[in-house]
């Protein structure tokens, strides 16, 4: 008897119409909470406002005014080549090379997640002033992504941005230019789901997650 391949079912008219409807309402939640709070300054919900993305809405000048102030300061940021992994011994390398002082105390971080399509996610580190951090992100595709800090003396409305760009990776050593919190908001601007992996090691205390329930504390993960 010839054996036979089982047949694979094509998906139902129903089935491709719920799946495409349930990709535009994904869509439509994304652009409510986080373009157009971002892009336009249009805040429907106040959540645009809770995590700052507001003020990152361009101003009357056609300028991004969180980026400009961040982009006024030249010792915060200092890239590094792409597949430079964190770890104490390489923050503490760096640092030395580039003369700056090494911190007490290193902790290292690593996490992982997954972006939905349309789906943003923030993820900041708590960082008093001075203090270092080497840190690698990467996706498994490109992403939309704003490296920005939010002091505690001021909080949203000082937002400094330093990178505002689309790309798949980033690796650098900071330095806190002040106390607050101090990391990235990523958005999935496709219709596939992308990963998300992020290492740091650094004088960082802990961590915070911003989506839209709000915003939750994130333990670290020692690597």
């Amino acid at each position: 008897m010839n054996a036979t391949s089982p047949q694979v079912a094509s998906p139902s008219r129903r089935q491709v119409a719920i799946g495409s409807t349930v990709a535009l309402v994904a869509a439509a939640v994304a652009a409510v909470l986080f373009v157009l709070p971002a892009e336009l300054g249009i805040d429907l919900t106040g959540f645009g406002e809770k995590t700052g993305l507001t003020g990152l809405a361009k101003s009357g000048t056609g300028a991004n005014i969180y980026l400009e102030r961040g982009r006024k300061r030249t010792d915060v940021l200092y890239p590094l080549k792409a597949g430079a992994q964190p770890d104490e011994a390489a923050l503490r390398a760096n640092l030395a090379a580039k003369g700056l002082a090494s911190p007490t105390a290193v902790r290292t971080d690593h996490w992982q997640y997954q972006l939905l399509p349309y789906e943003s996610i923030e993820m900041k580190y708590r960082m008093a002033q001075g203090q270092p951090m080497q840190f690698a992100w990467k996706t498994s595709a490109p992403v939309h992504f704003d490296e920005h800090s939010v002091p505690d003396q001021g909080g949203n409305p000082m937002t400094e941005s330093f990178v505002i760009a689309d790309a798949a990776s980033q690796s650098a050593v900071y330095m806190a230019p002040f106390t607050g919190i101090h990391g990235w908001f990523w958005q999935n601007q496709s219709l596939e789901a992308v990963s998300l992996t992020v290492d740091a090691a650094g004088g960082f205390t802990g961590a915070v997650i911003f989506n839209e329930a709000g915003e939750h504390p994130r333990d670290l993960q020692p690597r």
